[in-house]
C-alpha cells in the first residue's frame, strides 16, 4: 500500500473519530433542548395563569387540574400571596407583582438557553456535514487508489 493511500486512510480514521464524537454531543444538546423547552412550556403556562387569575374576582369557583386529566373545584382566594418553588423541592411566598415578575425572568432566561442550545446545535451540524462530505470524499479517493493499484 502506498504511503500517500495510508495517510488517506488515517485521515478517514480521524473525521469518523471526530463525527461520533459530534453525534454525542448533538444527542447531549438535544437532551438539554427538550429540558429547556419543557421548561419554557411550563413557564409560559405559569405566566399565563398568573396573568388569568388576576383578571377573576376572589370567590369564584374554578376548575384546578391535579393531573391525569382530573379536576378539582375549588375557591380563588386573594391573590396578594403566591407560593412559588425556587428549585430543590423548596418555596416561597411572594407577593403577585413578584412571582409575575420572577416567572417572566426564569421565562427569559430558559428563552436564552434555548436560543445558544439552538445556535450550539447548528454549529456542530454545521461541522458534521462537512466531516461527512470530507469522509465521503476521502473513502472515494481511497477507493480509486485500491483499484488503481491492482
Amino acid at each position: 500500500m502506498s504511503q500517500g493511500l495510508q495517510q488517506k486512510e488515517n485521515q478517514l480514521r480521524q473525521l469518523v473519530t471526530e463525527m461520533r464524537m459530534m453525534e454525542g454531543t448533538v444527542n447531549t444538546l438535544q437532551q438539554r433542548l427538550q429540558v429547556v423547552l419543557a421548561s419554557v412550556s411550563e413557564l409560559r403556562v405559569a405566566k399565563q395563569s398568573l396573568e388569568d387569575l388576576k383578571n377573576i374576582k376572589s370567590g369564584n369557583n374554578l376548575l384546578v387540574p391535579v393531573g391525569g386529566a382530573a379536576f378539582i373545584n375549588a375557591t380563588l382566594g386573594e391573590l396578594d400571596k403566591i407560593v412559588m418553588g425556587i428549585g430543590a423541592d423548596v418555596s416561597v411566598e411572594m407577593t403577585y407583582e413578584d412571582a409575575l415578575k420572577d416567572v417572566n425572568e426564569r421565562l427569559e432566561e430558559m428563552e436564552k438557553a434555548q436560543g445558544s442550545i439552538e445556535q450550539q446545535l447548528g454549529q456542530i451540524m454545521a461541522q458534521l456535514e462537512s466531516h461527512q462530505a470530507m469522509a465521503e470524499n476521502l473513502s472515494a479517493n481511497i477507493q480509486q487508489g485500491v483499484q488503481g493499484s491492482i
